[in-house]
């Protein structure tokens, strides 16, 4: 006990704030990630830490940084994406947004008690926080029995290239799902346990689901809007098949929430909502709408309980489709699954890594971690490849999603939360870390 308390007065809460809004500073959307791996490499050589730089393409590289141990510990590592939801460049995100507040570029500014800008939720903070913990070790001046190691990974964005019907989107910059932590976990960067800091409000989330994309078109007739009835209206047909997949969406969810609950028995720690979403459309000229069109692409998003098949949600999905086509025969229908990442869980609820975060953030916040809210279990996240993988890994991250998001106006952070963070990360090193490798892990 007279350790933790040492450890937690030396967080630094201003350096901490200096920190994250450095890392805001650095603009890093997916594939150009180079900016935060220097400055995080640079970083952790000053905090005396072992830096590894592991290359995944030719421009992008992870950045990690460990703190060896003294021998015999259980390992831990902090593993947080480098790259942002959005770019912060008008082009790019506007289509989504509506709107280009300043909370959405990589722009860090303080506003009452939030860091705000690109990036300070999604997942600077967690880095900011994970640093924040070990340098308090580092200044107590205490030795950990085993490793921790800080991992920062490119290309974590739930993204993939895809051909559209008037253009590709090719590059790196569409290259993620996960694809730097794979190769960090498949390249040698190894830990018994992990911790992936998406924010969660210091939940413990066990479990995250996976995602299927499918591009479903709905085909018509091309014609004159002067001989209108003549053709099919392909964008006025979706209308229908939209309607029939929300509606389908909609019963999914629920069974298959539903269904997860019970394979858990309503473990609070084990909670997904799949959702299903239509997040984008296309078809048609804008600049010359005097043509009924002949395609238009519906791209939807799937969420997937961990086990399931993608191809079983195909089989649903085309179900769906045949029937509309059966209502109305105008209707034809084609569909595509271009991409699918799996969900992944924690299969020992008692892990040590569970326990250990228990106990920090009762002492952090004064409470056990309640039951994860669906918002915060929904979400796909780098914590599902290391599981695959054999690492057990958890979320456990500083923040308020609804708080974050739902303002309209950017990312932000709660500057407490933050130290919040902080303060949950340096006792997990205490805990995990002190314990002797082979007894926590025959628990497992």
């Amino acid at each position: 006990m007279a350790d933790a308390q040492t450890v937690l007065s030396k967080i630094d809460r201003e350096g901490g704030i200096k920190l994250l809004m450095d890392l805001v500073d650095i603009s890093s959307p997916t594939g150009s990630e180079a900016g935060m791996t220097e400055y995080l490499l640079e970083r952790f050589r000053a905090m005396g830490l072992e830096t590894r730089r592991v290359e995944v393409e030719d421009t992008r590289h992870n950045a990690v940084g460990t703190l060896r141990g003294t021998g015999g510990g259980a390992s831990l590592m902090f593993n947080a994406h480098m790259d942002t939801s959005l770019t912060g460049m008008d082009e790019h995100d506007l289509s989504v947004l509506g709107e280009m507040h300043p909370g959405f570029r990589p722009r860090a500014f303080l506003e009452d008690h939030f860091v705000r800008g690109l990036g300070a939720w999604n997942m600077k903070h967690a880095m900011a926080a994970y640093i924040m913990g070990v340098e308090a070790l580092l200044k107590a001046g205490l030795r950990l029995r085993g490793d921790v190691v800080i991992a920062g990974v490119v290309g974590e964005i739930e993204k993939t290239p895809v051909e559209t019907v008037t253009r590709p989107y090719r590059g790196a910059l569409y290259r993620g799902a996960g694809i730097g932590t794979r190769y960090l976990a498949t390249h040698g960067v190894r830990t018994d346990f992990a911790i992936v800091g998406e924010l969660n409000d210091l939940h413990i989330g066990c479990a995250h689901p996976g995602y299927c994309w499918f591009k479903v078109s709905v085909l018509g007739h091309f014609t004159r809007t002067t001989a209108i009835a003549r053709g099919v209206n392909a964008i006025k047909k979706a209308g229908r098949v939209i309607d029939a997949l929300d509606t389908w969406g909609r019963a999914y969810t629920e069974r298959e929430r539903q269904a997860f609950a019970k394979r858990w028995n309503d473990h609070p720690y084990y909670v997904i909502r799949p959702n299903v979403n239509i997040g984008a459309i296309e078809g048609g000229w804008p600049y010359k709408p005097t043509w009924s069109t002949a395609i238009c692409n519906l791209y939807v998003d799937v969420r997937t309980l961990p086990g399931r098949d993608p191809l079983e949600v195909q089989e649903e999905l085309e179900a769906v489709l045949a029937e509309v086509r059966r209502q109305d025969p105008q209707i034809t229908t084609r569909v595509e699954m271009y991409m699918s990442n799996p969900g992944g869980q924690l299969d020992n609820p008692d892990s040590y890594i569970v326990q250990a975060s228990e106990r920090a953030i009762e002492q952090v916040r004064g409470r056990k971690p309640a039951r994860v809210p669906e918002e915060f279990g929904s979400y796909w996240c780098d914590m599902i490849i290391l599981n695959r993988l054999g690492i057990e890994a958890i979320t456990v991250g500083p923040g308020n999603e609804r708080e974050a998001r739902f303002d309209g106006k950017g990312e932000y952070v709660d500057i407490e939360d933050l130290v919040a963070g902080a303060k949950v990360y340096a006792l997990l090193c205490l805990d995990v870390c002190n314990q002797e490798r082979a007894a926590v892990k025959r628990r497992a």
